[in-house]
């Protein structure tokens, strides 16, 4: 009798922890609709975009984190100077080094980054400081790239598996 309870036990934690939800980044591309990669990620995972600025042909960063409820947060933006399509007042911490301006502690949150890639602004995408894509070697001209997260069960996670094909 005793076993028998101990083997319940064991089966409710079991479908607890494949039920248990989980934060998965997707970055997709919206042309083809296609999923290009999708990783369970941790909460305070970050990630970054880096284009040239297609009029003052200088580098702008975006920093972005992932909080635990799988929102995404814009948390900074860094840039050489500013003028067209670049902000010009704000009300964030700014400090200015290594000849740049950054934009810190915006604490941003947004559903999701529709982000165009373009042979102009040689764009770039940082994964959590671990690894550069080129996004250029993936999109065409002027294609969209999408980058949300999506909460599932690890059971559904574990069925759909990870995808990477920035390799």
């Amino acid at each position: 009798m005793k076993r028998k309870y101990i083997l319940a036990f064991i089966a409710c934690i079991a479908i607890l922890v494949t039920l248990w939800p989980v934060n998965v980044i997707l970055v997709e591309n919206e042309h083809e609709n296609r999923v290009m990669f999708s990783k369970q990620v941790e909460s305070g995972y970050t990630f970054t975009t880096l284009i040239k600025h297609s009029v003052h042909l200088t580098p702008v960063y975006e920093y972005y984190k992932i909080e635990s409820d799988g929102s995404i947060i814009l948390t900074g933006t860094k840039f050489v100077d500013l003028g067209w399509g670049v902000p010009s007042t704000y009300d964030y911490e700014t400090i200015f080094a290594d000849g740049m301006l950054e934009l810190k502690e915006m604490n941003i949150p947004i559903d999701w980054l529709p982000f165009r890639v373009s042979s102009i602004n040689n764009s770039k995408l940082f994964l959590n400081g671990e690894r550069t894509v080129e996004l250029n070697d993936y999109f065409d001209n002027n294609e969209r790239m999408d980058i949300s997260v999506e909460r599932m069960s690890r059971l559904k996670y574990w069925i759909r598996g990870e995808i990477d094909d920035f390799q």
